[in-house]
């Protein structure tokens, strides 16, 4: 059932000031891809499942995946009481550093980076857990917070445009100095279930909204984050009887409009005038997807998860356009969806699934990584795609040919690929003399040459899988495949 309730004077306001909401996304990559958190990211994604690299890093699952410079930082949970905080190398996938800031009595939870700050969570359970930050180049420790945090290990805080930190505390909203740490103001928040405590921020109006619960009745709240003053509400009510358990942040679209996911119930819209929120449209959806994530697409459409699928929502009526096919098994299904500015939306499923659709939910690749559990996309600056599941972080490229590349008049080609026990490289006169280096799926450079008519580079002592061929003077790589 939709329930439209439009006010064309407000959302006429919201689309003019559109371009002034579009969090930062080439300095750092919270979870959600801004501080609206509504997962769009404006950068070119990946148009193919081509891999840039794959490492083996113990993990039970997948957790999510943060991004700063060429640093990625995610938390391995091999227990509950040793989940190191993990730093890789972004072009390489070279381990950088380690750290178990609880000595083997929690979990290093990672909830925010930016400014090369890590800031990581001492997760145990207790709602008053302490906050760290850490050095992303080496890990070592900065400050310790002057406050206690409760962040649920799917959550993340979130940035403002100057860099200071909100996070969820014991029934409070912190924000906190990212120099040292310290708390400036504090404001209660009451969230109905783990998964829902997150904050996400309209820069445009210095405004902060949560979703929160009193006598099991759903609010947004608006606060102010100058002061943390909270402003005003509004109820957003349930359309199916039964009862939701809200297991998702809310998000704030590029448009201004506040987002909210009432999980196996409904999304609904609302804005916020200045003086009050305002209910916009609510749609029904189907389906238990707790600690999902909704996101905006490059043209304004909401994408939510129902019934198994992906639903496309008009961001003005919340009419349902387009719907993906299922991708559950069946399993624990928990969507985190992201967005790219060509065009792509970006899907894990909780399970054992990585998906790409165009903006009408037509699948454009898949590939499988096992238990991506709470792992989204997540975009660097470059466009490059991470992901992390069961024992494995993947990270896939935006443009990896395979056979015939042809740009700016250089001209390049491999044959056979697939190849056994050799392939050959054919190139252009242009190119002749230029250098080349195969990698293997690690980053490691296993073997090197001068390109001349015709090369023939073997692959008789290389294990079967995925590596990778570049030449000078051509600014993609080739991906080869031996079997």
């Amino acid at each position: 059932m939709n329930q439209i309730k439009i006010k064309l004077g407000i959302l006429f306001v919201l689309m003019s000031i559109s371009a002034l909401v579009k969090g930062q996304n080439t300095a750092w990559n919270n979870i959600g891809g801004n501080w609206g958190k509504n997962g769009y990211v404006d950068v070119a994604g990946p148009t193919t499942d081509s891999v840039l690299w794959e490492t083996t890093s113990s993990g039970l699952f997948g957790t999510p995946i943060y991004i700063e410079g060429n640093y990625l930082v995610t938390m391995r949970f091999q227990s509950t009481t040793y989940a190191p905080v993990e730093c890789f190398d972004l072009t390489t996938g070279n381990l950088l550093w380690s750290v178990d800031i609880t000595n083997s009595t929690g979990r290093s939870l990672p909830v925010g980076l930016r400014d090369s700050r890590v800031f990581v969570m001492r997760y145990t359970e207790s709602q008053n857990d302490s906050l760290y930050a850490l050095n992303v180049s080496d890990g070592s420790h900065i400050w310790t917070s002057n406050v206690n945090v409760a962040t649920y290990i799917t959550e993340s805080g979130v940035f403002d445009s100057i860099g200071n930190f909100y996070i969820y505390g014991n029934l409070k909203t912190y924000k906190i100095n990212p120099a040292n740490g310290q708390m400036v103001w504090q404001t209660s928040t009451v969230p109905l279930a783990s998964g829902s405590g997150e904050m996400s921020i309209n820069q445009s109006n210095n405004t902060g909204y949560t979703l929160e619960n009193t006598n099991g009745i759903s609010y947004v709240w608006a606060i102010d984050l100058f002061n943390g003053n909270k402003k005003y509400s509004h109820v957003v009510n349930e359309l199916q009887p039964g009862g939701n358990l809200p297991q998702s942040a809310l998000m704030v679209g590029n448009n201004g409009v506040i987002y909210v996911q009432l999980t196996e119930d409904n999304v609904a819209a609302l804005s916020d005038d200045g003086t009050q929120l305002n209910l916009l449209w609510q749609t029904e959806i189907y389906g238990n997807c707790s600690f999902s994530t909704m996101c905006v697409g490059s043209d304004g459409s909401v994408y939510a998860p129902s019934n198994g699928k992906i639903v496309r929502l008009d961001s003005l009526t919340g009419i349902v356009s387009d719907s993906s096919v299922s991708i559950t098994q069946g399993g624990f299904y928990s969507p985190r969806i992201s967005a790219t500015n060509n065009n792509i939306i970006y899907a894990t499923n909780g399970e054992n699934g990585v998906y790409a659709f165009d903006l009408s939910l037509n699948l454009l690749w898949s590939d499988v990584l096992n238990f991506t559990n709470t792992s989204g996309v997540c975009f660097a600056a470059n466009g490059l795609a991470a992901v992390s599941g069961s024992n494995k972080i993947r990270v896939y490229t935006p443009t990896m040919p395979t056979g015939i590349y042809e740009v700016n008049d250089v001209f390049a080609r491999v044959y056979p690929n697939p190849a056994s026990s050799y392939f050959v490289l054919d190139v252009g006169n242009e190119i002749f003399g230029s250098a080349f280096k195969l990698i293997d799926i690690q980053g490691n450079e296993i073997k090197t040459g001068i390109v001349s008519k015709n090369t023939i580079i073997q692959l008789d002592r290389f294990p079967q899988g995925l590596y990778f061929l570049r030449i000078d003077g051509v600014n993609q790589s080739f991906k080869i495949i031996k079997h």
